[in-house]
């Protein structure tokens, strides 16, 4: 193995970046400078089991994490080598109410991180949607949710983050230090180039309270103007917008849902319960949640994909245990369906073909967002369809007028609003083709200047894809971070499935 190389971050800038002084090889070195020393013992000793178990996989095989859950949607090739140990990098180190950051272990979720920071009055600026998505795990692979029209991706939150690469090495990553190519290019790289152990995260005050309104609309086009709009504009008839998404029902039904911080008193909803969230979005213009259940509210039901499983017919939802209406939940039901086939037995059973997953987000320039949601409507019989609004903050070291994207491995271009829209569901398999929606889907996406987020199936060609996700970036950082390739390739993972 790589001897272990590291770089202290001086935290008080953010920016300036010194090698440290502890010898070669010790863990002490990374985990110095960044917390309390009792959270850097609990880091340190995490750091040393997941290195341990680095060293006990043969040189001439591959490096995966061994992880019970996952919220990918891809299938991936088995293998008998034993995966690096993460156990000991789960959970929140220190939340600094001051400096508005907190320093989590690469396997904290979201659900851990929100639970230590809500009684500082504090939030993560993105919380992606479902509980068990880890911080480290949305850095490598993405994360949005509606304050990401100003705020950004997951991407735009972390500060500095301790990267495990896939030669061996922790190194710190951060803007303007020596491993600022890896800060950038960790985005979207999805355990290509290395696995992230420790992260500081950017927080913002919120307030007890998120006050909805529900605007209904007709027509696609109606629905894109205001989302462009809203999106710059983050006010919606003189009250500010601070969260912002929507969810399409048909060709004649869409809205959009505004959220307002506030700290007034007063009656709240429960979706955790008999109601179901996106239903009340068809039946009331507004609407009244703490901030912890708006945070949460797509998990409860996963979505609408809930619906899958009967837990949201009355009868079994009063029965169903409310601890358990969750997505870790129905992640285990879609997980024993795979392993069994469960879902296809029952189409056969009927006298019909298989089922084609489609379970996609797709990134589209938002004045192009009409023309997929009519072309999605009229060809793909999927329903409802989730709506989010991103824009992408410029860099700092990159010149104002300047279009390369913040992240190379996703390149978006900075300051211009895209729409992520997110669909969840199956079709019939046609018999020629297994994966022929997905195919045209993709295809669709890129005629219109897309992207598809990387966490479901992918067909592109090995060139296209490379095109597409910062090909030339990718490969220096290979080659610097991951030099006898003991990571899967990029491609090999989203695309090979390997």
């Amino acid at each position: 193995m790589n001897r272990l190389s590291h770089s202290r971050t001086n935290l008080c800038t953010m920016l300036a970046v010194s090698d440290g002084s502890a010898p070669a090889g010790s863990v002490d070195a990374v985990a110095g400078g960044w917390a309390a020393a009792s959270a850097d013992r609990v880091y340190a000793d995490g750091l040393r089991r997941l290195l341990t178990s680095y060293r006990s996989i043969p040189a001439d095989r591959r490096v995966r994490l061994a992880k019970r859950t996952s919220n990918l949607f891809r299938a991936r090739s088995r293998t008998g080598t034993p995966g690096l140990d993460v156990s000991g990098l789960s959970g929140v180190l220190s939340v600094d109410p001051d400096a508005m950051t907190a320093d989590v272990g690469g396997m904290c979720t979201y659900e851990d991180l929100v639970a230590a920071t809500l009684p500082h009055g504090l939030a993560p600026l993105i919380v992606p949607q479902l509980k068990t998505i880890t911080v480290g795990g949305a850095a490598a692979g993405g994360g949005i949710e509606s304050g990401a029209f100003r705020s950004g991706v997951v991407y735009d939150t972390i500060v500095v983050m301790d990267i495990l690469t896939g030669a061996g090495d922790v190194v710190t990553a951060a803007p303007g230090g020596p491993q600022a190519d890896l800060y950038y290019g960790f985005a979207n790289s999805y355990g290509s180039l290395g696995y992230a152990t420790r992260l500081r995260v950017r927080l913002e005050p919120v307030k007890p309270y998120v006050a909805l309104r529900h605007l209904g609309f007709h027509d696609v086009a109606d629905l894109q103007s205001a989302l462009a709009t809203i999106s710059l504009a983050r006010e919606y008839d003189g009250e500010s917008v601070d969260y912002l998404d929507g969810v399409v029902f048909t060709a004649t039904e869409q809205y959009l849902t505004l959220g307002r911080m506030t700290d007034e008193p007063g009656p709240t909803s429960d979706y955790a319960g008999q109601q179901v969230y996106y239903r009340s979005i068809q039946q009331r213009t507004s609407d009244r949640l703490s901030v912890h259940d708006y945070l949460w509210r797509w998990d409860t039901d996963w979505f609408w994909c809930s619906r899958a499983f009967g837990v949201q017919q009355p009868t079994i939802r009063r029965l169903w245990p409310r601890p358990l209406k969750r997505s870790s939940v129905y992640w285990k039901l879609v997980a024993l369906d795979r392993r069994f086939g469960i879902a296809d037995r029952l189409e056969g059973l009927h006298g019909r073909p298989p089922l084609e997953r489609v379970v996609q987000d797709v990134e589209i320039p938002v004045e192009r967002t009409a023309d997929f949601l009519t072309w999605f409507l009229d060809e793909v019989p999927i329903e409802p369809i989730w709506l989010c609004p991103l824009r992408i903050p410029r860099r700092p070291d990159v010149a104002p007028d300047s279009a390369d994207p913040t992240w190379p491995l996703h390149p978006f271009e900075p300051a211009r609003t895209y729409v992520n829209v997110g669909f969840w569901s199956a079709v019939p398999q046609q018999p020629d083709d297994p994966a022929a929606t997905n195919r045209r889907i993709e295809a669709v996406v890129s005629e219109l200047g897309g992207h598809k987020s990387l966490y479901s199936d992918s067909f592109y060609g090995r060139d296209e894809f490379a095109a597409r996700y910062g090909g030339a970036a990718y490969a220096g950082l290979k080659e610097r971070y991951d030099p006898n390739h003991r990571l899967l390739d990029l491609y090999d993972k989203a695309v090979r499935r390997q």
